[in-house]
């Protein structure tokens, strides 16, 4: 989602040339930059090279909001060199995003006004005045007025929302109109993208979704929550045992 709305917002901005909406039109950006960059074969999947797919992408968000190359290495436990490498490499291929990205940061500074297409006002110098924070605030604020109005659009089309989660919604629905609800879920995501990101006709600039269902009895689970979540229940279950020790 970032990755597209970045290539989105940066579009025709000072040449016609955006490497970025075409590698998103790949399927897979980040293996697509890698390829490109000679990082992995030409014919490597996600499944072939999972981890320096998983670093390149690690490397194309972050830079997109300014990440220097001492973080960066760090980030990805790479020399400083490499990660130098990286960055030249994102900016090379990316030379619309920056000229934008940088236009940006100097426009809200000298105006002190961010504001998204639907009205979202940011003040920098009062509530924002990082660089970084300046230049990933149009990609993130961006990506929450899309969430907001597939919410929107989506409780009027009856769909049950427990939540938006960052660039996601959690649906509930009975089994027997599950996959219906999904499906329309998925359209809303894709119009409320066209409706920000101002899509042409054959929908250069909207987004990809994807979906998974979860079937009673089955939970859901995510591995980078696997840590916190045991954490969690540890601890439910110390208070519970405590309970149980003083009402005995």
């Amino acid at each position: 989602m970032e990755f597209l709305i970045a290539a989105s917002l940066s579009d025709q901005h000072c040449g016609p040339t955006n490497n970025m909406l075409d590698m998103y039109r790949t399927g897979d950006p980040y293996l697509a930059f890698a390829k490109q960059v000679g990082a992995v074969p030409s014919t490597a999947t996600k499944e072939s090279h999972t981890a320096v797919r998983d670093k390149y992408k690690t490397m194309l968000l972050a830079v997109q909001y300014g990440m220097q190359a001492d973080t960066l290495a760090a980030r990805l436990g790479v020399s400083t060199f490499e990660a130098h490498q990286m960055l030249s490499q994102h900016r090379e291929l990316f030379a619309q995003y920056w000229r934008w990205s940088d236009d940006w940061v100097q426009h809200a500074l000298q105006t002190g006004t961010m504001l998204t297409a639907f009205g979202w006002t940011c003040r920098t110098g009062i509530t924002e005045f990082n660089e970084r924070s300046i230049r990933n605030w149009p990609v993130q604020a961006t990506g929450a007025d899309i969430l907001r109005i597939a919410c929107i659009i989506a409780t009027r089309y009856g769909i049950k929302l427990l939540a938006p989660i960052h660039d996601a919604v959690l649906i509930e629905a009975p089994l027997e109109r599950i996959e219906a609800d999904v499906i329309l879920m998925q359209e809303i995501m894709r119009r409320a993208s066209r409706i920000v990101l101002n899509a042409d006709v054959d929908g250069t600039h909207e987004l990809r979704t994807d979906a998974k269902i979860i079937r009673h009895p089955e939970r859901y689970s995510d591995p980078r929550g696997a840590a916190i979540w045991a954490r969690v229940l540890g601890l439910l279950a110390e208070q519970d045992q405590a309970a149980g020790i003083r009402c005995a």
